[in-house]
């Protein structure tokens, strides 16, 4: 994953990174398939996509915990 679309991922909501995580996951099915099929070229292709799958999961798992402790900042402050 480039530089640009890791910062577009941190644009995105919670709701839409959900939607990421399971385009990506199916994606690496398919790629797995291929690869066990011998049709795929780039044997790398399922490693880079599990490390496109755990910068998007860290960034969701960022954002959670964000929008865990935004309410306990604002509690604390009044």
């Amino acid at each position: 994953m480039k530089r640009n679309e890791l910062t577009q991922i941190k644009g995105l909501d919670l709701k839409e990174l959900r939607e990421k995580v399971k385009l990506i996951k199916k994606e690496i099915a398919d790629i797995t398939l291929d690869k066990n099929m011998k049709k795929l070229k780039d044997l790398k292709a399922v490693s880079k996509r599990r490390k496109d799958l755990a910068q998007v999961l860290t960034v969701l798992q960022q954002k959670t915990i964000l929008a865990e402790l935004e309410p306990k900042v604002e509690e604390k402050k009044k």
